[in-house]
Order: C-alpha cells, then structure tokens, then sequence
C-alpha cells in the first residue's frame, strides 16, 4: 500500500515564461497576476483554477501542502513547533519514487507576531534559506488566514526577512521576498574549474547560504548532474549551490545544481547571488530578470536583494502515517 492515501492534483505542467505570467508595467506595481495558461487542478471536480474558496478552504482544513515556485518545489507542513524527525520525514515524504516528491520540507509556524520558515532540503538536511521556498511559505500562510494580501516578516535561520504578497488567494501568485545583503562566499583556493568548465570568471556569495555563480558561455553545453556535484564536492562537508551563468541583455540565465537536493528548475536565492555578481559588470542596472530552466524571476539589487516571483498551490495531502 502507497505510504500516501492520496494527493489531490490532477495535473502538473511546467510554469510558464516569466513574460506570459506578468504584465510589466504591472509588475512594477507589484499587480496582480494575469491568468495562467497552465491549468492546476485540486481534484476532478475543479479541473481549472482554483476559487479564493477553494484555495483559503483548502489551505484552513489541512496542514500538508504542495506547493512550487517555478517547479522548484516545497512541501508545506504547518505546525506549532519544529517536530521531533523532521529530518527523516522529509527525506521520506520529498522521495519522489516512494514518497509524496518535493525538493524540500517546509515547517510552517505561523505565530502571528513572528511567523517562522523552517527548511528541510530532500536529503533531510536542514537548509538556511531558499528564496523559492520563502515566496511559497508566504503564499500559503496568507491563504491559510484567509487574506488575499499580506505584508509580513517572516522568521527564518539567517534572520527576519520581509514579504509582500497580493492576490494570496488565487492559485498563482506574485511574492515579493527581501533576502538580504549578499556578502562573499567560501574561498576558491585550491578550485581548478577548468577541469570542469571552460569558465570567464567564478565567484562566491553568501546569502545566509552559500552559492558559486560561474560564468560560461552557454549553461545548457553542461550536463549539471554531473558537473554540479563534481564542483561541489571539493566544498564538503559543508556543499555549496552551483549555477553556471551567462550575460542575456536583461539580466542572466542560469542552469542549477542545489546542495541537498540536485538538479533544480529554479532557485531563488541563487537568482539572488547571479544577479549580485551581474551587478558588478552593470552597475547602473537596478533589476535583473534571472532566467532559469522553469521560469524567471526579477530581483531588484540595491542594499539588499528583493526577489519577485510567483508561487503556485499544488494539493492539499494527507499521508497514511505522519510518523
């Protein structure tokens, strides 16, 4: 018998370009979102877009969710406190042949003055930040309340971080996350890239987590299965996020491989760090669009990075065991 009675969705397809969600100049004012072509379902009697009802109804019933930004996606577990084996639970729950499938877990904890972000990555490794996961938590704990707005700081393991949501009650929305100062990352010395990469430059941030940005000339030349965790391994035990970048007009386009996780079709703090870095070359560039394999996101570069990109709810799930 499946470890899982079941998981209300009906269809899952790929986020769509970040210039068919958005409308810019709305965007700009952080609007709302235009409709999506992508059709999620919650079951077969709601095949479409979700209702506020639905959503909110969904989001107050039950405590486990699915949710993704961008395909990178999250499992979402409200609960008063952290619970003893989070750590196992989402290595077995984001296992994605015997379990629900996530790239991570979420402990929600949503006390009103100080609403607490809690990351578990699928190796059951507790994660400092993810900016996709961030974006995700806050859509669900405004749903959960029943707001379709909220403005917020959310508590996590590097520090509060404010977020903006609007239109929290639909099934795709737009998230707003500050994510902080980036500082510089773990040191280079004794990395000889070349054996993996034909690079232009590499450098290290740290965003409360870490992450390598390394230029190349086209991303998707590189097999990130194998490359990622090559270049990675010379950062154990700690591991550290790589992303090979290149220059688009916008902003950056970017391929992942994510410490605990693997290959991913987008990361938000990494976007974060790209974006640092491409600042460097253009220094009177305040917005870059990062462009990754499931879509793309903005982030705003001043003092602190804001990163602006959507969340989507998936299902409500209820396992055969929460032990």
């Amino acid at each position: 018998m499946s470890l899982f009675m079941h998981l209300r969705r009906t269809d899952v397809c790929p986020s769509p370009a970040f210039s068919e969600l958005y409308d810019r100049p709305r965007l700009e004012k952080f609007g709302r979102l235009r409709r999506s072509p992508c059709g999620l379902a919650v079951s077969a009697a709601t095949l479409g877009v979700m209702s506020e009802f639905h959503v909110a109804s969904r989001m107050q019933r039950q405590d486990l969710h699915k949710l993704h930004g961008l395909g990178n996606d999250f499992l979402l577990w409200f609960q008063p406190a952290v619970p003893e084996g989070a750590s196992e639970l989402a290595q077995r729950w984001c296992n994605r042949t015997t379990g629900i499938g996530a790239d991570g877990l979420i402990v929600a904890i949503d006390d009103r003055v100080a609403p607490q972000f809690v990351l578990f990555n699928s190796d059951g490794g507790r994660a400092e930040i993810s900016g996709n996961g961030l974006r995700c938590f806050v859509h669900a704990l405004a749903a959960r309340r029943g707001v379709d707005e909220l403005e917020t700081l959310v508590s996590t393991d590097v520090g509060d971080r404010s977020a903006h949501i609007r239109g929290a009650l639909s099934e795709t929305s737009l998230v707003s996350v500050g994510m902080g100062a980036p500082n510089p990352g773990p040191s280079l010395e004794g990395l000889d890239l070349t054996v993996h990469v034909d690079y232009r430059r590499a450098d290290t941030v740290d965003l409360g987590n870490p992450h390598l940005v390394i230029e190349v000339e086209d991303p998707s030349a590189y097999d990130m299965s194998v490359v990622g965790p090559a270049i990675e391994a010379h950062f154990m035990p700690a591991g550290i996020n790589v992303h090979l970048v290149s220059a688009t007009e916008s902003g950056v386009r970017m391929a992942i491989w994510e410490r605990g996780v693997g290959v991913t079709e987008a990361c938000g703090s990494g976007a974060c760090a790209a974006a640092a870095i491409a600042s460097l070359s253009r220094p009177d560039q305040g917005v870059f669009e990062i462009v990754m394999p499931g879509g793309a996101v903005s982030v705003e570069v001043a003092d602190e990075l804001t990163l602006i990109g959507p969340s989507s709810y998936v299902a409500a799930v209820e396992p055969m065991s929460w032990a």
